[in-house]
């Protein structure tokens, strides 16, 4: 596990506040990008989350105008990336470790890859720096 260092601002910090709110469970972390926030919940808590607000997605993009992608933890690499991935279709996930230096590849939907990517390559990076938070890895890229 990595434990880098992060700052939250005070944008992040709404966010936090207005997920906590309206999902009622706590949040492990949250980033978010010009077109998109994610946010992490904890091992297990995606199904209590939806069982105390089936809406919890569409009342948080109302409110922030941005999309949402909410993902669960997880203390395993590849299932904790399947986990971002999962609205995008993941077709194969290669992690693939050279001389001390974890790099992953992801496939997905051959539809969705535009959207895994997102504009100028914001969602990948948002992607990469979500696993980072957790897992020392050298580069995260969608496998075309």
């Amino acid at each position: 596990m990595s434990g880098k260092e992060v700052t939250i601002d005070n944008k992040i910090m709404g966010y936090i506040a207005l997920f906590e709110k309206t999902a009622k469970i706590p949040l492990k972390e949250c980033l978010d990008n010009e077109d998109m926030v994610l946010f992490i919940v904890g091992e297990k808590k995606m199904a209590e989350m939806f069982a105390k607000n089936q809406n919890i997605i569409a009342q948080l993009k109302e409110h922030i105008n941005k999309h949402i992608l909410v993902a669960e933890i997880s203390r395993d690499l590849l299932t904790f990336v399947q986990n971002l991935f999962y609205r995008f279709g993941t077709r194969e996930i290669n992690i693939i470790w050279k001389q001390g230096r974890i790099d992953i590849q992801v496939a997905v939907d051959p539809m969705k890859t535009g959207s895994a990517i997102g504009k100028e390559g914001r969602n990948i990076r948002l992607m990469k720096d979500a696993v980072s938070r957790i897992f020392e890895i050298g580069s995260l890229s969608i496998k075309q």
